[in-house]
């Protein structure tokens, strides 16, 4: 028979035989060593993994819509500072040539879109990044600076017109691609002229 340390053993149990007529009689202790027959049990309940879940659910909800609000509130105010540097560069254009660059006429402007943009295959004369394709627009388009948000046609576009240059609006597609938080950044900017 195996020894057991008394020291390790609960309070309540001096030997093997109390811990057997405890049994007998019901009474089970809170706490026994580990090497007796009871252990202490230290796992997770399935109910309380359940509530652990339900609660990085419940956060996850709340905050994923937040985080997509951020991110393409960053993107949509990138968009909106290089637009008002198109059309600055169209205005210059404009008292140097008499007319406006045409949306294929990026390249006259003097302006230089930062990061990985390159020029646009699908949509010659204009500069695509990640997120947007920037044209000048043209007079006969009622632009004179554009950004459309990628994919093309399908979500939204900012522009500044050429009789309201110191404004940027915005036109989310009501049947096309465009989010809800896409829509809602759009009124606000229409809304505010600023995000």
């Amino acid at each position: 028979m195996k020894n057991i340390n008394k020291n390790k053993c609960h309070p309540e149990l001096d030997s093997g035989s109390l811990l057997i007529s405890n049994f007998k009689r019901g009474e089970i202790p809170n706490q026994v060593w580990n090497d007796s027959i009871l252990y202490n049990n230290k796992a997770f309940t399935l109910i309380e993994l359940l509530v652990v879940v339900l609660i990085i659910g419940i956060l996850a909800a709340v905050a994923l819509p937040q985080y997509q609000k951020a991110v393409e509130k960053a993107r949509m105010s990138e968009a909106v500072s290089l637009v008002h540097a198109i059309a600055n560069a169209n205005q210059v254009f404009y008292m140097a040539n008499g007319r406006y660059a045409d949306m294929t006429e990026l390249s006259l402007l003097d302006i230089e879109i930062p990061g990985d943009a390159f020029e646009s295959t699908a949509y010659p004369g204009r500069i695509e990044t990640k997120n947007f394709i920037y044209s000048p627009g043209g007079e006969g388009g009622g632009f004179i600076a554009l950004a459309q948000r990628i994919p093309f046609a399908r979500t939204y576009y900012i522009y500044i017109q050429p009789d309201d240059a110191g404004r940027v609006h915005c036109y989310a597609y009501p049947a096309g691609g465009a989010t809800a938080v896409q829509r809602k950044l759009c009124e606000e900017l229409n809304t505010k002229g600023t995000l």
